[in-house]
């Protein structure tokens, strides 16, 4: 996997100032302490930096690693390398018949090392990815037979549902559902409440109007048409009114800030419509400037996930000026 360049100034200040001791870290250890990183041959799991003393003795090491991956001591084959991961060199290897009162010390074990259990239990109860692969594990599966027998469950309230109206369904409920979320969204954000809904007077609340339930199919057809209608409105250019190429912007939903660097119509994104694209200060988006399913380019992005294509609502004007990481960092009495 290749690796990320770094450009933005404050993070690479940010990554020095995190790094800067790294060449130091073992400095404040004791002569005698060793840190060693323990792997083992039938687990994904690496435990980091376990503290030892070079007078503990190798009997000491492998309870340890008993404790830690269930390997009994007399199945444990050490192999002892200078660092951990693929660079490693295997330097030593001790095999379960070595003498384990023989001290750590001996061994010379650099700073960091890497000892690796490899596992020479044929019984072993970590093989195969026993203690970690999920997917081994039997899930409980339900009949269809005893769901419908259960009371309590979705299908059994959509059957008393049916009993109290024979035209209800489950999938008809979560469409007229979908609609009344869909229309209290739009009306919290323009103000307009959507044909087909009214709001209540008692509650204050956007609900369906009750002559919905009543409508032919033909009535139907004319109602959807008028919701398509309304929603061509909310993606229209309206819906880009307040804002203007190259202005400071920041976007919903993470507060993500950016510059405006096009305003207009992408018939073939997300059901067409209006779109603002911003490039943003960090590489927060999905886009470069460039719609995948068409291969248009619509606006120049410094990288890849630097542009993002984004609905009028979501995009706010103003002066929103980039983030500077570190003064986030500055130390404030009114934060211990």
């Amino acid at each position: 996997m290749a690796s990320t360049t770094i450009k933005n100034e404050d993070l690479l200040a940010l990554k020095s100032y995190i790094t800067a001791a790294d060449s130091t870290q073992y400095a404040s250890l004791a002569a005698t302490t060793l840190v060693l990183d323990l792997t083992h041959s039938n687990l994904r799991q690496r435990h980091a930096e376990i503290r030892f003393d070079k007078h503990d003795t190798v009997d000491e090491l492998r309870r340890r690693i008993h404790q830690k991956t269930g390997t009994p001591p007399c199945f444990q084959h050490l192999q002892l390398k200078s660092c951990s991961g693929d660079g490693g060199v295997i330097y030593h290897e001790i095999s379960p018949e070595t003498e384990s009162e023989r001290m750590l010390g001996y061994y010379n074990f650099p700073l960091g090392a890497n000892v690796h259990c490899v596992d020479m239990d044929p019984y072993s109860k970590s093989s195969g990815g026993a203690l970690e692969d999920t997917s081994l594990v039997e899930k409980y599966v339900m009949t269809d037979e005893e769901y419908d027998r259960r009371k309590g469950t979705l299908r059994d309230w959509g059957r008393e549902q049916k009993e109290q109206d024979k035209e209800f369904s489950l999938r008809k409920h979560a469409k007229l559902h979908a609609e009344l979320v869909e229309a209290r969204r739009f009306y919290k954000e323009s103000g307009v409440v959507k044909d087909g809904f009214e709001i209540d007077d008692s509650t204050g609340v956007l609900i369906r109007c009750s002559k919905e339930e009543s409508l032919s199919g033909e009535e139907q057809k004319v109602n959807t048409n008028t919701e398509k209608t309304a929603a061509e409105i909310e993606n229209g250019a309206e819906s880009l009114q307040h804002l203007t190429l190259h202005a400071r912007c920041q976007v919903q939903p993470g507060s993500r800030r950016g510059e405006i660097a096009f305003l207009g119509e992408i018939p073939e994104l997300g059901g067409g419509g209006h779109w603002v694209g911003v490039i943003l200060d960090e590489p927060m988006g999905k886009t470069d400037g460039v719609v995948k399913s068409s291969g248009i380019r619509y606006f120049e992005a410094p990288g890849v996930n630097r542009g993002g294509f984004f609905r009028g609502r979501n995009v706010e004007a103003g002066d929103f000026p980039e983030i500077d990481i570190m003064d986030e960092l500055d130390d404030s009495e009114d934060e211990l």
